[in-house]
Order: C-alpha cells, then sequence, then structure tokens
C-alpha cells in the first residue's frame, strides 16, 4: 500500500498506462508472429521485438521522476534513473533502424547491408560507455518534488544525443525508399503507419527530451514523449504484422474520442489533488469505478462530436453501413444500392451470388487463411505460402475485377452464399473499418438476404411450373375454342354450349390462378415506379370484380359496404395484388365454414384513410397472429408459400401507409389497410394506363366482341410451341387475318423481309434467336412495324427489356378480346368507332 502511494501521481499512472499497453502489445505480436512461423521472427521481426521491449523499460524509467520515489532515494538513484533512461532509449532507436533496414532489404533472409550493419556496431558500445562515466552525460540532478526537477547533462550529451537524431532520421528515409521502390498499395500503406509513427516520436522527442531539456533546462514535459511512443511502437506494429488498414480519418477520430474520454478520466483527479490539495486513494479508486460504469456513454457523447469534427456528420462512414440492416428487410436491392454510395463504387456492380462453382473456389481458402478475401491481400499471402488454391483464387478475383469477397452463411454454418464487391471507383484500398462493418451487416441481414435468395428460388421454380402449365392449359383452351367454333355451325344444345364455356372460363381462372403466383413470388415489383393516384373505390370495386372467384355463388358472399370515397397513391399491381392475397385467403375458409361472408368498409380520419376487409370465418389463433407478416409463415393452409402477407405489408409500407390484423378466434378477422391523406402534389399525377409500362399485363374478362369491317390485315405469329401458335391463329384468323407462323426469331426476321406484315406477335424466349433481338433486328428495316410481346415472362430484367425493346405486351396464353384491343389500337387508329371501342374496352372491368 505504500508503493501505491508513492506513485499514485496522475503523470505516473499515465506513464504506467502506457507501459502496460505496450506489454500487451508485446504478448501479442509475439503470439501473433509465432503462428506464423518462427522464421518470420528470426530473420525480420526480432529487432521489433527488442525495439518493444526497451520502449517498455524507458517508459519505466521515466515513470520514476513522476512519483514519490524520486524524493525517497534522493539524487544518486537519479542519476541512476537517467542515465537507463538515456541507454534504454538508445538501445530503442537503434533497434527500431535495425527493423527499418531488415524490412526494406533486398538481401537473403533480409540481411541488413554491411555499413548499415557497422553504424550499429560502432554506436551502442560508446552509447552504454558514455553514459556509464561520472559526469559525461548526466552530471547531477535538482529534486524539488515528484514532475519537478532539472537533470544537468555533461559534456558527451551532444553528441549522444546526435546519434539518437541520426538513427531516426535514416529509419524515416528507409520507410521512404520502401514506400518509393514499390507500386504495391499495401506496402505504400504500411510504409506511411510506420513513417506517421516514427515521425511523431522523433518530433517529440527532439522537441522535448533534447531542446526543452538540454537547452531550455525545461523537465515539465519529459512524461510526453514516452507516452506518444506508444504511436511508433502500436502504428510500426500494426503495419508490420498485418496487410489490412484502418483509414487515416477513422485512426483520428478514434484518437481525438479516446483523448477526449481520458481527459475526462484524469481531469478531476488532476483538479482533486492540485487546486484542492486532496491527496486521497479512496477517491480516485471510487471516481475510476465510477467512470468505469459510465464509460460507454461518454464514448459515445464523444464520439459524436469527433465525427463531426473529422467526417462533418455525427454518423462516420461505417455506422451508415451498419445501419442498411433494415434496408435489407424491406429491400436487399435498394440496400446495394446505398452501398454502393457509400463505398463508391460503381452502381448493380455489387452482387450477392449462390453460384456453385464460385463458393468450391473460394471456399478453401475462407476455412484454412481468412473469412474475408480481400484480392489486394492475396498478392501477400501468395508470397507467404506456397499454395495452388490461392494462385486459383488470384486469377479468378483478378479476371472478375473482384476486389472484396465476403461468405454468407446457412443455418448448418455452411457457405450458402457470397457477397461480392468490385474495386473502388478512385481505385483506393477498402479499409479495416469498412471491412469489418461489411462483415456485421451482412451478419445481422444474414436472415433477410436467405429469405431473398429463397423468393428467387420461388420466383425461378414457379417460372417454370407456369411454364409447363400454361402449355396444357393452351392446349385445353384451343380445344374448347375449336368446339365452340364447330357448336355455332351446328345446332348443339344449350347445355353443350354452357360447358364448354364454363370450361374456356375454367381455363382463364387457371391462367389467372398463375399470374396470382407469378406476382406472389415475384418480390421485384416492390419498387416506387408507375406509382399514381386512383379513387379508391372504383380501384376497389376493380379488384373485386377481377377477383378469379370458383364460382358465382362464392362470390355473392363478397360484399363492399361503403360509401364514402378517397384518393390513394399506389402502384395499381400491387394494390390488386393485396386484395387479391386477402381475398383468396378468406375465401379459402368458406368450404369449411359455410355461413361465412366478407363485408369491405371504407373509413375515413383526420390522420389517415382505412380499408376495411373482414372476414366471418374460422379466426386466427391468438398465440399466432403476431406472426402472419412474418417471410414464409404459413397456417393451417396447405401449399401456401407463407410470401402473400409478408408481401403485402412491404407494398403498403411502399404506399407510405402500414396493414394490420385483428381477430377474435372462432368469430372473424379483420384486415385494415392503411392510407395516408393524398397530397396535393400527388393529385395532380395522373394514372398512365400504358399498356406498356403496366408491370404485369391484365387478363380481360370481356366477352363482347367488336367486328372489324376493314380491309384483310396480315399478322405474323411467332412461337416455338404449337399450341400457342395455333391458339392465336385461330384468334386472328376470327378477326379476318390472314396469319403467318414462324418457330423461332430467327424465322420471323425472314418472313418480314419476304412478306407485308401490318402486326408481330412475339415470344420472348425461342431457340436459334430469341424474340428481343428479332425485334431488335426487324425495327431496323421496319421501324414503324408494331411488334407485340406474346410471352408469360415475369422476372424483372425481361419485364424491364420487354418495355424498351417492343411495343406491347399481351400474357399467354391471351385471349380473343385482348386480341381484339391490341389490333384495334395499333392497326385501327383512324377509325373513330375502332378508338370508341377501345375507350369503351379500356373502362370494362378487367
Amino acid at each position: 500500500m505504500l508503493l501505491i502511494d508513492n506513485i499514485l501521481y496522475p503523470k505516473a499512472l499515465l506513464l504506467l498506462g502506457a507501459a502496460s499497453i505496450s506489454f500487451l502489445w508485446l504478448v501479442y505480436f509475439l503470439y501473433t508472429t509465432l503462428k506464423q512461423g518462427l522464421h518470420t521472427l528470426k530473420v525480420l521481426y526480432y529487432p521489433y521485438v527488442i525495439y518493444m521491449i526497451f520502449i517498455i523499460l524507458w517508459i519505466l524509467s521515466n515513470t520514476y521522476f513522476h512519483t514519490e520515489l524520486l524524493i525517497i532515494n534522493g539524487e544518486q538513484w537519479a542519476i541512476s534513473m537517467a542515465k537507463a533512461a538515456n541507454i534504454f532509449s538508445y538501445m530503442a532507436f537503434s533497434s527500431a533502424f535495425h527493423f527499418s533496414c531488415r524490412l526494406i532489404s533486398d538481401n537473403k533472409n533480409n540481411r541488413i547491408k554491411l555499413w548499415q550493419f557497422l553504424l550499429i556496431v560502432l554506436f551502442t558500445p560508446y552509447a552504454i560507455y558514455v553514459n556509464f562515466l561520472d559526469n559525461y552525460t548526466v552530471t547531477y540532478v535538482d529534486i524539488f518534488s515528484p514532475s519537478h526537477f532539472t537533470i544537468h547533462f555533461g559534456s558527451g550529451t551532444p553528441f549522444f544525443f546526435s546519434t539518437l537524431i541520426l538513427f531516426t532520421s535514416l529509419s524515416i528515409l528507409n520507410l521512404f525508399n520502401f514506400r518509393r521502390k514499390t507500386d504495391n498499395k499495401i506496402k505504400h500503406i504500411k510504409s506511411m503507419y510506420m513513417s506517421v509513427g516514427i515521425i511523431v516520436f522523433m518530433i517529440s522527442t527532439a522537441s522535448i527530451h533534447i531542446f526543452s531539456t538540454y537547452i531550455f533546462h525545461d523537465f515539465s514535459l519529459t512524461w510526453l514523449p514516452p507516452v506518444l511512443s506508444i504511436t511508433e511502437l502500436l502504428l510500426m506494429g500494426y503495419a508490420a504484422l498485418f496487410y489490412r488498414f484502418y483509414s487515416w480519418h477513422y485512426l483520428f477520430y478514434i484518437a481525438t474520442t479516446a483523448l477526449l474520454s481520458v481527459i475526462t478520466l484524469f481531469l478531476p483527479i488532476f483538479i482533486i489533488n492540485s487546486l484542492l490539495h486532496i491527496d486521497n486513494i479512496s477517491f480516485v479508486l471510487a471516481w475510476c469505478l465510477f467512470y468505469g460504469l459510465i464509460i460507454h456513454k461518454i464514448w459515445l457523447f464523444f464520439s459524436q462530436y469527433s465525427s463531426l469534427f473529422i467526417y462533418g456528420e455525427k454518423n462516420i462512414p461505417s455506422k451508415k453501413i451498419l445501419a442498411l440492416s433494415n434496408d435489407f428487410q424491406s429491400s436487399p436491392q435498394k440496400a446495394l444500392d446505398s452501398l454502393t454510395q457509400l463505398l463508391n463504387i460503381e452502381r448493380n456492380k455489387i452482387k450477392i451470388t449462390s453460384n456453385i462453382d464460385s463458393k468450391e473456389i473460394y471456399e478453401n481458402y475462407i476455412h484454412r487463411y481468412n473469412p474475408i478475401l480481400v484480392f489486394d491481400e492475396l498478392v501477400q499471402y501468395m508470397k507467404s505460402f506456397n499454395d495452388r488454391d490461392i494462385n486459383i483464387i488470384y486469377e479468378h478475383m483478378s479476371k472478375n475485377e473482384n476486389a472484396v469477397v465476403i461468405p454468407l452463411y446457412d443455418d448448418h454454418n455452411s457457405i450458402s452464399q457470397l457477397f461480392i464487391s468490385p474495386h473502388k471507383n478512385d481505385g483506393s484500398l477498402y479499409s479495416n473499418e469498412e471491412i469489418n462493418a461489411l462483415q456485421k451487416l451482412l451478419k445481422n441481414a444474414q436472415t433477410y438476404i436467405n429469405y431473398q435468395s429463397r423468393i428467387n428460388q420461388s420466383q425461378v421454380m414457379a417460372k417454370s411450373i407456369a411454364h409447363e402449365m400454361r402449355n396444357p392449359l393452351a392446349q385445353v383452351q384451343l380445344h374448347l375454342e375449336n368446339l365452340a367454333n364447330f357448336g355455332s355451325n351446328i345446332s348443339l344444345p344449350t347445355e353443350i354450349k354452357n360447358e364448354i364455356q364454363r370450361g374456356i372460363d375454367a381455363v382463364q381462372h387457371g391462367n389467372q390462378l398463375i399470374d396470382i403466383i407469378l406476382r406472389e413470388v415475384n418480390q421485384t415489383l416492390i419498387n416506387y415506379q408507375n406509382m399514381a393516384t386512383f379513387s379508391i373505390t372504383k380501384l376497389l370495386n376493380l379488384a373485386v370484380n377481377d377477383f378469379a372467384y370458383e364460382s358465382e355463388e362464392k362470390k355473392t358472399r363478397v360484399s363492399i359496404k361503403s360509401s364514402i370515397d378517397f384518393q390513394v397513391h399506389v402502384n395499381k399491381t400491387l394494390f390488386d395484388f393485396i386484395i387479391f392475397n386477402l381475398l383468396r385467403n378468406a375465401i379459402y375458409y368458406f368450404d369449411s365454414s359455410p355461413q361465412s361472408r366478407i363485408d369491405i368498409e371504407l373509413t375515413s380520419g383526420l390522420k389517415n384513410n382505412q380499408l376495411h376487409i373482414t372476414d366471418y370465418g374460422p379466426g386466427i389463433e391468438p398465440q399466432i397472429i403476431h406472426r402472419i407478416f412474418d417471410e414464409f409463415f404459413t397456417y393451417q393452409k396447405k401449399g401456401g408459400s407463407g410470401l402473400g402477407l409478408s408481401y403485402c405489408k412491404r407494398a403498403m409500407k411502399l404506399f407510405g401507409g402500414d396493414i394490420q390484423c385483428q381477430s377474435v378466434y372462432g368469430e372473424y378477422t379483420r384486415f385494415t389497410l392503411t392510407f395516408p391523406h393524398v397530397t396535393q402534389e400527388a393529385l395532380q399525377t395522373q394514372p398512365q394506363m400504358n399498356e406498356s409500362e403496366i408491370p404485369i399485363p391484365e387478363r380481360s374478362k370481356s366477352t363482347h366482341a367488336v367486328s372489324i369491317n376493314q380491309k384483310q390485315r396480315i399478322a405474323l405469329v411467332t412461337d416455338d410451341n404449337s399450341t400457342q401458335r395455333a391458339l392465336a391463329k385461330l384468334y386472328l384468323e376470327s378477326l379476318q387475318f390472314t396469319v403467318y407462323e414462324a418457330v423461332n426469331g430467327k424465322e420471323a426476321v425472314d418472313m418480314v423481309r419476304h412478306h407485308p406484315i401490318d402486326i408481330i406477335f412475339m415470344d420472348v424466349q425461342m431457340p436459334v434467336m430469341d424474340g428481343l433481338k428479332a425485334c431488335r433486328l426487324i425495327k431496323e428495316t421496319h421501324p414503324t412495324l408494331p411488334i407485340i410481346a406474346l410471352s408469360g415472362e415475369s422476372g424483372d430484367d425481361e419485364i424491364a427489356q420487354i418495355r424498351t425493346t417492343m411495343d406491347g405486351w399481351l400474357i399467354k396464353p391471351t385471349t380473343k378480346q385482348l386480341l381484339e384491343q391490341t389490333v384495334l389500337k395499333w392497326l385501327y387508329v383512324d377509325d373513330p368507332q375502332a378508338i370508341d371501342h377501345v375507350n369503351q374496352a379500356a373502362s370494362q372491368p378487367i
């Protein structure tokens, strides 16, 4: 306890803290280096280890002058400690020079040059000798109090101090040569780290320990260079040990925050000790304990202002990256777009892939060496490890211009996907704080990314199923249409005609269900495009009437009970999907609950407007109602994807509103859709009904037909499926068209060159030549020839290409009415009767 009382001074505590940090760093450095192999330590790093040892001893010898021991032990001890400090500082400086020489050495095993070796061999015995001689470097010491003393120097001091300056200058020169000799970005940063550490240390030591003490005899700041020596110690060691570095902005931010926090710790102790003349160990211990409890809040408080000073805003870039976790929940693509801006990367270059080949290439490296791949680090690993896998990865990353690869894991801790980011636009390296933030972000967003992966898999599967299902449905539809045509020429009983019509309606019902399923899994529809202002009453009536009911009886159990109206700013397709999904979920229980019904009501309030859909079916059990909007959650519904309600939630959030659920088990379930009041600006935005801008083409349920009494026209139907061609041909011929057929895009191009074609109906996915390429070639020679996509595509990329390449879009198998409307739109625009019909058809319930 007596010893503690003797050293309990602020400056002494600060120096002891610096020595402790240095010792811990020494242990960590040795542990990490030995893991890489003893050879590296023997040929390169051992001078740095010696340097650390003498830095610690130098700090401890300086600590002595700021404790009560200086008074107790007297002048002779002070002289001995001053000389010891000189020897320790010299050994540290010479070891740093030795390390810098080995670092830039091109010789085998990093051997230093002869003149460098001679400098160390000649000056080291001299430095030790002159400090052991009496009255040569330190003559005597005037002692007044702890931290208040004066050291008197002998005649050999100038030359001794000159050796320290010489070694420091040569070390800096070595590091600048190290930077100049290489074009490797990592080595550039290594040299910069080491140079900054040495420069800070040299300036503080030269200005205080040499000029202030030797020339001006001012020893009040002698504690500062030993504290600042940590800068050199850590920066040099960190640069030697690692290949990944923090940015200077981030280091200044951390240093500023740490400095302010340390000042907050020691300032009260200094005030109590110096101004109030209270020397109480109990107060110091109590304050340190209290400070430890609130240090997190203190750090957060100062970090905001440090960030504001260095970055110009309260959140540092790495925190902004971490904040994107919530964006991944609502829209992974939106989160990736924000990430490209924060990292200064070209848009759409970041990708998350589950490519099996890529995973196999990277997996061995990730498990053996590093959980994160950074392209510039691989060069260093290629030199350290003679591993064929590393060379393969390097070539793969170089070929694909990948800068960072981070693995994502599934529930079984196996690599499921890879996050791949390209090089930055300005060519700079990814900083360590950016990589750490990316790793934490991807870990936090792993659940949402896995959901997106499952959604993508569902999209692929749904598209495949839809394609397979549409073809047999098209065959059934074709046969039924042929029967209907055959029946129109002969007298058939009404019952048979009704059955044929019911069959045609059933096929349309099946196709509509396929459309709904594709919309449900097609998460890419969540975007801000195609938003417009609509009357909720008109929009709701259209959606309710358009729903594919299995029977007229079930339709009568759905009623809209509201006389009010309000405006909503929505995407029509997404709104329809929400209504379809809620109706489908409720109607699912009609058979098991014969008395159930669905009531739809509208309410308007001061803060928002609401749409209530109440079904009086079985209700939802209280223990699971809070989960119904979770991704992939299903309950008592066989074959459900679990995507519907979560997708509805995301769509309503897109509209600026929300969806909530109330249920009393055994009585009813009520979904409440909340819409914000539409602003004046949104009211001025009229809904755009341009067919090419509707994300998913609608199916017409209109049964009336209009005769086209014009000159005979020629249409070209291009599809690799004969049934789809036959069905479209049947409808077009009933509209008095001459119809040519082509089985792929190449045949369509040739057909246009040799025949006068008025309109083309073109599939997209076809062998030999796809529809998009064929369309571009045809437009080169026939720019005004209308080409209408006749396809079942649902992917975002395919939809975008159809919009920009073709003139219109019909989903297959189409109907006679939609073909008729399309023909009227593109070929009879000058006919008033046709224009009137198009307007009439557009106003019909879909």
